[in-house]
C-alpha cells in the first residue's frame, strides 16, 4: 500500500515544553514515514526530551484527522495491526490489567475520564466494572466506532479543547497521550481543573530516558515520528505533575514496550 500524501509543515521550539529553558543539545535524528526526519534534543535545564522543530498545531489536527487512522500509514509506523479495531481486541488483557491497578487506588466506581480513548478498551472496561466513563478523542473514526460499536459516551475532541464540567470526574487516564499534546503542561492542568478533590490521574509516555531507548538509538519504538512531540523520565514525569496540581503517587517502568514509563498522581486540593 503506498503511503498519501502529506505535507508536514514545521516550527521551531525556543523552550523546553517543561521548564521553559532554552539550552539543549542535540539527542538524536529520527527517520519517520513520510519522508519526516525528526531531530529531538534534550533540554540542559530539566533534562527532558523533545521534537525541535516539531509539526505545527494545525498540522498535527490535519495529521490526526486524515493519516493517523489509516491502514497505510499504521504499517509504516509500526503498528502491529492496521485496522486498528484488530488492536482494541488483542488488547483488551492490558486494559484490564490498566483498570485493576487504578482499583487499587479507587476501589468503589465513580466517574472516569480517559482523554485520548482511541477506541474504547478502556473505557468499555471501565464501563463493564460499573464505572460512569466517558472519554475525548480527537479521532473522528475512533470517536464514532466508540459510540456507534460501543455505546460509550466519547466526544470528538481534544482535551483542551472539549466541554466537560469541571471537578467531575474521580479518574483521569492519559494512556500513550502526553506524548502527542504541543502544550503537555496546559493540558495537566486542564485535567487537574477536571478532577474532583482527591481525584486520580493515571498515565503512561514513552520514555527517551530509559536503557531501551539509550541501546536502541534510532531504532527504538517510542520515537514515532511526527506524532510524538516529547518524553518524560523518572524525574521529569514527578516535575510535570507536581507543575500541575498533582502529587505523585508513583512513577514505575509500564512494561507494555521496552522503555514505557507510567505514573499514578493524586490531585492536590
Amino acid at each position: 500500500m503506498a503511503m498519501p500524501e502529506f505535507s508536514i509543515r514545521t516550527q521551531p521550539v525556543a523552550r523546553c515544553p517543561l521548564c521553559r529553558g532554552g539550552e539543549r543539545a542535540e539527542r538524536i535524528r529520527v527517520s519517520g514515514p513520510l519522508g519526516f526526519e525528526a531531530r529531538f534534543v534534550e533540554c540542559a535545564g530539566c533534562g527532558m526530551v523533545y521534537m525541535d522543530p516539531a509539526p505545527d498545531e494545525e498540522t498535527l489536527a490535519a495529521f490526526y484527522r486524515d493519516i493517523y487512522t489509516r491502514p497505510e500509514f499504521r504499517a509504516a509506523d509500526g503498528h502491529m495491526h492496521q485496522d486498528p479495531r484488530q488492536e482494541f481486541v488483542h488488547a483488551f488483557p492490558v486494559q484490564e490489567s490498566h483498570m485493576d491497578e487504578i482499583e487499587k487506588h479507587k476501589s468503589a466506581p465513580g466517574r472516569l475520564l480517559d482523554a485520548g480513548c482511541a477506541y474504547g478498551g478502556l473505557l468499555l472496561e471501565a464501563a463493564l466494572r460499573g464505572w460512569e466513563a466517558a472519554g475525548v478523542e480527537p479521532s473522528e473514526d475512533a470517536a464514532r466506532f466508540c459510540r456507534d460499536s460501543l455505546g460509550l459516551n466519547v466526544k470528538q475532541a481534544g482535551l483542551l479543547d472539549a466541554d466537560l464540567p469541571e471537578g467531575a470526574f474521580d479518574v483521569i487516564v492519559m494512556l500513550e497521550v502526553i506524548e502527542h499534546v504541543p502544550q503537555p503542561v496546559r493540558a495537566l492542568r486542564r485535567a487537574a481543573r477536571l478532577a474532583a478533590p482527591g481525584a486520580l490521574l493515571y498515565l503512561s509516555c514513552p520514555n527517551a530516558q530509559s536503557a531501551a531507548a539509550r541501546i536502541l538509538g534510532d531504532k527504538w519504538i517510542g520515537w514515532k515520528p511526527p506524532t510524538h512531540l516529547q518524553f518524560f523520565g523518572y524525574g521529569t514525569m514527578r516535575q510535570l505533575l507536581e507543575r500541575t496540581g498533582w502529587r505523585p503517587l508513583r512513577v514505575f517502568s509500564g512494561g507494555g514496550y521496552p522503555g514505557q514509563i507510567r505514573a499514578l498522581a493524586q490531585r492536590t486540593d
